[in-house]
């Protein structure tokens, strides 16, 4: 009981807790957009129009979540097999809250499926199933859902061909994980990142998981997310942050979100850092409900790393992600984004 009540303040405390007073200052990005749509590669939307479809159900009664309802972004009239994306989202947020980031990548020809786990949809539900579950439970619920599409790839497409009336074929055998948050850190656990508690050790593993994409991963969290959970992790991996992503009662300092990077195995490890941003972009991500200014600038910079790095691990086009390692990004925004490489 006593595991159950601390994760529940936890949890509390990390989506209500009260922000800052005050957030470090920042110098705006200066630079017009016309400037950094020639530059930056995937600044712009891309070429293919971007639809969705929302409510596919597939079927899981091995599963805690034993009905996952996806919402699947895909380009409109592609021609081959469409890299897929899998993603994960933040505690207590849901598959629909993430739009703007999601259908960003359908347009440069990603197919992006997500489902919504055990702790999310709301407050309610995900307090419920923190006490039913538990820390681990909940992590190894995420891990599972996950699995599960990429294991039904073939059952996914079949669905999604009979709901828009058209084929979409998906690359299947190399697939990138992404998630925000909570989520970001259920991605990281492709790439060898372990939750564990006392004896036992929540880990994922599949030769199908190219990359990894993590949207503001936590630090330490709860019990069973600690400071030796990354040392395992290798790249390719992408991490994604700002300098006003930090929460008084859980994370004070934003520098906690680097950790993954900072811990994990050298090599194909990347981080993009921006001026600014917070834990939810503004309203933009997660949280679209949140009374806050959007965070557009910062959005345009993480669309353009995360662009950058599924272009190179998902087409083998691994220019952009260099042109960003040698500082691309870094000078041409005055450093108000910073992407590192280690």
């Amino acid at each position: 009981m006593k595991r159950r009540v601390v994760i529940l303040l936890a949890c509390l405390l990390a989506a209500c807790g009260n922000e800052p007073a005050e957030k470090p200052p920042f110098s705006p990005l200066s630079v017009d957009s016309e400037v950094l749509a020639r530059t930056l590669p995937g600044y712009s939307t891309g070429s293919y129009r971007s639809e969705v479809v929302d409510g596919l159900v597939l079927e899981a009664p091995e599963l805690a979540n034993a009905e996952l309802v996806l919402r699947i972004w895909y380009p409109e009239a592609f021609d081959g097999e469409s890299p897929v994306v899998i993603f994960s989202h933040g505690n207590w947020s849901d598959r629909e809250k993430y739009d703007r980031l999601l259908s960003h990548w359908s347009s440069h020809g990603y197919t992006v499926i997500a489902t919504t786990h055990l702790d999310g949809r709301s407050m309610a539900r995900g307090i419920f199933n923190s006490l039913r579950y538990g820390q681990l439970g909940l992590i190894d619920a995420r891990v599972q859902d996950i699995q599960f599409l990429l294991d039904h790839l073939s059952v996914i497409e079949a669905e999604l061909e009979e709901s828009i009336g058209s084929a979409l074929t998906f690359q299947k055998d190399h697939v990138v994980i992404a998630g925000h948050s909570f989520g970001a850190f259920t991605a990281q656990q492709f790439a060898g990142a372990i939750a564990s508690d006392e004896n036992v050790i929540s880990r994922a593993s599949d030769d199908r998981v190219a990359g990894v994409i993590a949207i503001s991963p936590p630090g330490p969290m709860f019990d069973a997310i600690h400071e030796k959970s990354w040392e395992n992790m290798q790249g390719p991996v992408l991490v994604t942050t700002g300098t006003w992503d930090s929460n008084p009662q859980f994370w004070p300092d934003w520098r906690a979100h680097l950790m993954s990077f900072e811990t994990s195995q050298p090599g194909e490890q990347y981080a993009l850092v921006v001026e600014g941003a917070d834990h939810y972009l503004g309203n933009l991500i997660c949280r679209p409900e949140r009374e806050a200014e959007p965070q557009t600038d910062a959005l345009a910079m993480v669309n353009s790393a995360s662009v950058a790095f599924l272009n190179s691990v998902l087409k083998a086009s691994d220019d952009n992600l260099a042109q960003l390692s040698a500082g691309a990004i870094s000078d041409l925004t005055d450093g108000f984004a910073d992407f590192r490489k280690r």
